[in-house]
């Protein structure tokens, strides 16, 4: 296969895959997202309903179309972090290098939050997601540390990770995306030192 067709067709699964978000996110909030169909999604940009369930397998899945990508960079970085770091040192080093390489948009981010809290199937979803993450820094602590199953730190750890993460987030959403959500999630796990070594 040449090499620049088959760079121009990656390009434009990407555009086409980018266009089915954005026409997502415009739809949800002008309507919400119960009211809003697939095929409305497909229509507003200019695909088949087909071609959208050939990138996403559900219409929820648009809300979380990086989710399987950003938990394997996440669970890479962890790993990779320095071996002398504690393993919640670990997981904070990690978040806040990844928040501060990536950023964060805060308009889609804010955005599917609200859609989120108003919507009881996509909270049911959220806290999948939530679970899937959890386990995967558990994994990652687990493949740092050499750690059994049978060893409760590693979830333990990706629990207390977890909640400085959700706390942070909470907190930035409800202050309308104007603080820096970096310098929350570090606070947060400042607490979370505080209370364990007071």
């Amino acid at each position: 296969m040449d090499a620049d067709a088959g760079t121009f067709r990656d390009r434009k699964r990407e555009r086409t895959r980018e266009q089915l978000i954005a026409a997502a996110y415009e739809l949800f909030a002008e309507r919400g997202y119960d009211a809003v169909t697939v095929g409305e999604i497909a229509e507003r940009a200019w695909v088949s309903e087909r071609t959208f369930f050939r990138y996403f397998p559900a219409k929820e899945d648009v809300l979380w179309p990086d989710s399987a990508g950003q938990l394997a960079t996440f669970s890479g970085a962890i790993v990779a972090r320095p071996a002398p770091e504690r393993p919640l040192e670990a997981v904070q080093n990690a978040m806040l290098e990844l928040g501060r390489v990536m950023g964060m948009d805060p308009a889609p981010a804010l955005l599917r939050a609200r859609i989120v809290a108003q919507t009881p199937a996509l909270v049911a979803r959220d806290l999948l997601e939530y679970s899937r993450w959890e386990a995967a820094v558990r994994d990652a602590i687990r493949e740092r540390t050499g750690a059994p199953d049978a060893d409760l730190a590693p979830a333990m750890t990706a629990v207390v990770a977890g909640g400085a993460l959700r706390v942070a987030f909470d907190r930035w959403v409800a202050d309308g995306a104007a603080g820096d959500l970096v310098a929350m999630i570090e606070g947060a796990f400042t607490a979370v030192e505080a209370a364990i070594r007071p």
